[in-house]
């Protein structure tokens, strides 16, 4: 029986009683988007797995350009949309009160800027598109500008931007705060932040600012203008220096799953990222992202971790043995910082929906309702065992054929377009990706046997837009052209 992790496979939309696929499936036309979802250090959501020996080389050979180069032609071999990039600008200091443990055990740390990936990844694809983690907590709207147009330059249209607002009060630490802004502060901030670099990438340069000519070109200074922005947060003058890119405004990920979170995502982003243990129970936040959007396209990829092999039995025995290697503490380092409490305080079989700590309280009790295990006690070991492997995301576990069967059911009984694919192991999670599922899923017509034959932005081959690089007249973003 393939295996799924957060909910009850019997009861899952798809499989009969005994939890067995139907011989009659529901078709669906609808093309997949792949993205793979790494982060530039030697652990992002497989915690203590740096020490297996199937990820043990990249644990130490992480900083260097050469994983990634052979990730990004693999990914690019299998047709991958984009390699999209995590980022944390800080460690995991909740845990033990200050203890250092998080370090020892490589919890997301070291961690080097995703920025200076895109380029020695982009030297060696064609087509391989980059989201890209920065914050606009601790990034001026000016800097994150010029960068993100530089990169989509030298990447001919190739460029996404997760936004994303940090939470961590260690990484406000390190930019001369005490503690983080709050939550909904830091999105009306963000708010500000996004109209000012709307502004520098489509208000600044007019279209035809830039005068071809047949042996340099020109500008016409008139229409390159001053944005003389100033707000609450902001005061930047302008205008920008950096040239227009191909796609202007780089295709813009988001993946916060607040109240305050989805409605900044159907105000400014093209595609949001969400996690959750199944298709049902993520079903109501892309709904709720959907009605944010109001009649505006806005694609949802959930995070899914895929361990696939040439049989469902080695697959499973695959994932038995990664879980067995995966550290529990580890996933207790990480989770603290996400909660804001020091998940070391608390014992076994305490209920961590019952403490005293309004914020472990409320992130606990709205995680065990999302998934079908609610009922049971959310204590230190379940949290830990929960999220040890792949996070709060799902897990598909089988041979191609079952694989692929668990993402359509994802695609349809979820309303997805995608998925951003972790990684048990680096790189071999991706190697088994692109050798087992890509060809079945391509087989059923659910996945694009290559790229689009003439030159494609990132904004074009997500939206299937050929010849459209900029953002949608739909968008509020396009308000701001000149």
């Amino acid at each position: 029986m393939p295996h799924h992790r957060g909910f009850d496979v019997a009861s899952y939309k798809g499989y009969d009683e005994n939890g067995e696929l139907p011989a009659k499936r529901i078709k669906s036309t609808k093309k997949i988007i792949l993205n793979a979802f790494v982060m530039f250090t030697p652990t992002h959501l497989n915690f203590g797995l740096w020490t297996h020996p199937d990820h043990s080389k990249f644990g130490r050979d992480f900083a260097k350009r050469q994983p990634w180069q052979e990730l990004a032609k693999t990914l690019e071999k299998g047709k991958f949309h984009a390699i999209f990039i995590a980022d944390h600008l800080g460690f995991r200091e909740v845990y033990g009160d200050g203890d250092p443990i998080g370090l020892e055990k490589k919890i997301q740390f070291p961690c080097h800027d995703p920025l200076f990936l895109v380029p020695i990844m982009a030297s060696v694809t064609d087509h391989l598109n980059f989201g890209i983690t920065v914050s606009t907590s601790y990034t001026p709207p000016f800097t994150l500008a010029r960068q993100f147009s530089t990169l989509d330059h030298l990447t001919d249209g190739r460029i996404g931007w997760n936004i994303v607002t940090s939470n961590s009060d260690s990484a406000s630490r390190n930019f001369g705060l005490e503690h983080q802004v709050e939550h909904d502060d830091r999105y009306k901030k963000a708010d500000e932040y996004m109209n000012v670099v709307y502004k520098l990438w489509e208000s600044s340069w007019a279209e035809d600012a830039v005068i071809k000519g047949l042996k340099t070109d020109a500008f016409d200074t008139s229409k390159i203008n001053y944005i003389d922005h100033e707000g609450k947060h902001f005061k930047v003058k302008g205008p920008a220096v950096a040239l227009p890119s191909v796609q202007r405004t780089p295709v813009l990920f988001q993946a916060g799953m607040s109240s305050a979170g989805r409605a900044f995502a159907g105000k400014h982003a093209e595609a949001v990222f969400i996690a959750g243990p199944s298709p049902q129970l993520i079903r109501q936040t892309v709904n709720a992202l959907r009605e944010s959007a109001g009649d505006r396209k806005l694609l949802v990829v959930s995070t899914l971790m895929v361990i696939v092999k040439a049989t469902n039995q080695e697959a499973q025995d695959y994932y038995k043995e990664l879980s067995d290697a995966s550290d529990k503490e580890g996933a207790l380092i990480f989770c603290s910082q996400m909660f804001g409490a020091d998940l070391k305080s608390y014992p076994p079989g305490q209920d961590l929906r019952e403490t005293d700590n309004p914020n472990l309280v409320k992130a606990v009790s709205m995680w065990a309702s999302q998934t079908d295990s609610k009922d049971e006690v959310w204590d230190v070991d379940k949290v830990a065992n929960e999220y040890k492997l792949a996070g709060r995301g799902g897990v598909a576990v089988g041979d191609a054929e079952t694989v692929a069967d668990i993402i359509e059911d994802w695609i349809e009984i979820g309303d997805l377009d995608g998925f951003n694919l972790s990684h048990a192991t680096f790189p071999g999670t991706y190697d088994d990706i692109v050798g087992y599922l890509i060809p079945e899923l391509q087989k059923r017509g659910r996945f694009h046997e290559d790229y689009p034959e003439n030159e494609h932005t990132f904004r074009e081959l997500l939206y299937n837009t050929p010849g459209n690089s900029y953002l949608r007249s739909d968008h509020y973003g396009f308000g701001f052209k000149t």
